[in-house]
């Protein structure tokens, strides 16, 4: 097992460049789901938490598995950490609407205003595209949003650039739950808080697990 994680790189590519140029093929996947491991561990050392002691037993044992069943049992265990980190922020922003009835939202337009207050200020990719849309109105020029984002992150950054693409996605649908006093399934709040943290392939695949799972709770509303 290498030393070496994703937040050793500068983007993902590098990541993948590295695991496929210094690690042996047979192990690659393994490397790879690794790297998403390191990535949650990371989640519970910004929120200055300790990592849960069951995660990090199951890590030992599963790394004395073989292949393909080791990596298999990694990418199960990483749900698993994914699934309790975001159970954890729900309890946490329930602890504090509960010390704190009045920033408790009242309605679901009231909680998905929040919500979108929250990304502007913590999101940039969001606020980027706030600000667009802003400037946009106030100030017409024909500026394009696709040639906004080439000046912004470069040719080569296509990550960037698709997470940011589906920042408007995300923006639009939340403005559909808001106009229609919608609630926002659950725990979808606290992915959505989060999800600019994630890295590589593993923060678009949350983005659009978001997003479809928005979209089909909207599915029965459009079509009634």
């Amino acid at each position: 097992m290498t030393t070496m994680t994703p937040a050793n790189f500068g983007n993902h590519d590098e990541w993948l460049a590295y695991v496929r140029s210094e690690i042996p093929i047979a192990e690659q996947a393994y490397e790879l789901t690794l790297g998403r491991t390191g990535l949650f561990r990371s989640l519970y050392r910004v929120r200055q938490l300790e990592f849960p002691r069951q995660f990090a037993e199951e890590l030992e044992r599963v790394d004395k598995l073989h292949d393909p069943e080791r990596t298999a049992a990694l990418e199960a265990l990483n749900d698993t950490i994914f699934q309790s980190l975001t159970k954890h922020l729900l309890e946490c922003a329930r602890l504090v609407n509960a010390g704190n009835d009045a920033q408790a939202p009242a309605s679901p337009q009231a909680q998905i205003d929040q919500l979108l207050s929250h990304l502007v200020q913590r999101n940039p990719y969001f606020a980027l595209w706030m600000g667009f849309k802003k400037s946009a109105a106030e100030h017409p020029t024909g500026e394009i949003w696709d040639e906004h984002l080439l000046q912004k992150f470069g040719a080569e950054s296509t990550e960037e650039v698709a997470f940011a693409y589906a920042m408007v996605e995300l923006d639009n649908v939340l403005g559909v739950f808001r106009d229609k006093n919608l609630a926002l399934p659950s725990l979808v709040f606290e992915r959505i808080s989060f999800l600019h943290y994630l890295r590589g392939p593993e923060r678009m695949a949350q983005t659009r697990a978001v997003l479809g799972m928005l979209t089909a709770e909207l599915a029965p509303c459009t079509s009634a």
